[in-house]
């Protein structure tokens, strides 16, 4: 992901009041492409942060 998506994706978490998926999401993006994980395994590992 480009500069400009990433920091307007950080805005709108910010303002939905995600902290938790603003401060983990890229994290668990790199991992899942790592994996081979597509994008419903990724929104189904995102949903288990505590």
């Amino acid at each position: 992901m480009t500069v400009a998506p990433k920091i307007l994706l950080a805005d709108h978490l910010k303002t939905l009041k995600l902290p938790t998926f603003l401060r983990e999401y890229d994290k668990l993006a790199r991992q899942c492409a790592t994996e081979g994980r597509d994008h419903v395994q990724f929104w189904r590992a995102s949903s288990n942060w505590n």
